[in-house]
């Protein structure tokens, strides 16, 4: 007996540190084909070509700029509506790709885009159908009373700064609070808007936006930082984009184009993924 449980042990004590080391061995083996796939999607391909052959740019080609003067052009602006700069639009497609292929997006139908560099009293928000490809609103919206009067010029994303926040965002769900309907907005940039949930910075409807005011030459109203929109818009226009759709808001901020993460990502996608 005393024979066969020295037998026993000896199988154990060889057993175990084998077990062991397949353990470790399928670890690496996991952890490895991840790093490989994340690889894939931020860091420059030997051969800018996938394992089947198809061909990947990064979203800072000349493939990237001529799809976007492409869809720049297929745009369908009903009767009155402002057009988009194309290069405003570059850079919001730049991100819409980018969020779109990390999964960062539950709906990627809708691209909303609010250029805070034009005039208050100009229509500078967009709602594309990245589908049809028509501008399906274009509106006036405003910005923040401490971020300029006018013209928007300063952006924090500090708590009761009462200053609007740059960047990409994901629009969440539809609320009623002290401004009525609300939409919930989740900034996706650290140090640029990654606080504007917290702050309660969300697109509702407000009596100082509205076209009566511009028809009167007066300058439309400004909010605690949210991108407030005229009343009569807002119901229609929170439920098109709400439930994880992007947004944008851009400014030529010297820092923020320099330092947005998602903006000067080096992601690597395939020229097939830009026949959208």
């Amino acid at each position: 007996m005393n024979k066969l449980n020295l037998t026993f042990s000896h199988l154990r004590n060889q057993c175990i540190p084998l077990v062991k080391g397949l353990a470790c061995f399928f670890l690496i083996v996991t952890a490895s084909a991840f790093q490989a796939k994340e690889v894939i999607k931020n860091t420059p391909i030997a051969n800018n070509n996938t394992a089947d052959g198809e061909r990947l740019v990064t979203l800072h080609s000349d493939e990237f700029k001529a799809f976007t003067n492409r869809i720049h052009r297929q745009l369908e602006y009903p009767t009155g509506y402002d057009s988009l700069r194309e290069d405003v639009l570059e850079n919001a497609l730049r991100g819409y790709m980018y969020l779109k292929h990390t999964q960062a997006l539950s709906n990627t139908k809708y691209l909303t885009v609010i250029d805070f560099s034009k005039y208050c009293n100009n229509r500078r928000l967009w709602v594309i159908d990245m589908e049809t490809k028509e501008v399906v609103f274009n509106e006036w919206v405003a910005h923040g009373a401490k971020t300029g009067d006018q013209y928007a010029k300063y952006f924090s994303n500090r708590h009761s700064s009462n200053k609007s926040s740059l960047g990409f965002y994901t629009t969440g769900g539809l609320y009623n609070g002290s401004n009525k309907l609300s939409l919930k907005l989740n900034g996706l940039e650290k140090n640029f808007n990654s606080n504007a949930f917290a702050r309660g910075i969300v697109i509702h409807g407000a009596n100082y936006v509205d076209e009566t005011i511009v028809n009167r030459k007066e300058r439309i109203g400004r909010s605690f930082g949210c991108p407030a929109v005229s009343e009569d818009i807002n119901k229609i226009l929170v439920n098109t984009i709400k439930g994880g759709n992007c947004l944008f808001i851009w400014h030529p901020t010297t820092y923020y184009l320099k330092n947005s993460k998602i903006l000067n990502a080096n992601l690597y996608i395939t020229v097939d993924d830009l026949s959208i």
